[in-house]
């Protein structure tokens, strides 16, 4: 899937190795060969499209390839924000729904749903520290909102956005 991922043209420009913006990052463990994983700013890719209206999409996806020769997927939204108040439950929702939606199950379909390709787990990474000194409030938030919507389904399974503070460590498998 890495192979394939790489070679595809129309994503060679947005593929990198690193997964960071504004100060915010996901930090790889140095366990994982820099050949088993692949990074794509999905974000840039659908900003290259120069759509009438671009669709709100995630900053990063990663291919993580295990021992076993499966693979997890991760899809990363980065904010930098003072507070709750510095995004929008309906944004930050939308940017994962058209990454899964969209990206894997339409545009990239023949890689994401390949059979010889087995997709093991999805992660979905909101990474942000809303609240600031990395602290977390308890009761009713937008945080609280946005993590209690409507799972994705992807590949007849369900997974539930996450809230990650900066910057999570993604593991070798």
């Amino acid at each position: 899937m890495i192979d394939e991922l790489k070679k595809t043209k129309s994503l060679t420009p947005f593929i990198t190795d690193k997964c960071e913006e504004n100060q915010i990052c996901v930090t790889m463990d140095n366990s994982i060969p820099k050949t088993n994983y692949v990074v794509i700013k999905v974000d840039d890719h659908y900003n290259s499209l120069r759509l009438k209206k671009t669709p709100p999409s995630v900053d990063c996806l990663i291919t993580v390839k295990c021992r076993d020769n499966g693979y997890i997927i991760y899809l990363v939204e980065l904010k930098n924000i003072k507070s709750p108040a510095g995004f929008k439950i309906d944004n930050i929702y939308n940017k994962f729904k058209t990454t899964i939606e969209d990206f894997m199950e339409i545009l990239f379909r023949n890689i994401f749903h390949n059979r010889k390709y087995n997709v093991k787990r999805l992660h979905l990474y909101f990474v942000t520290d809303p609240y600031g000194k990395r602290r977390l409030r308890a009761g009713t938030t937008k945080m609280d909102s946005l993590l209690s919507r409507k799972p994705f389904k992807f590949q007849g399974k369900l997974y539930m956005l996450n809230h990650k503070l900066p910057n999570p460590m993604i593991t070798n498998c």
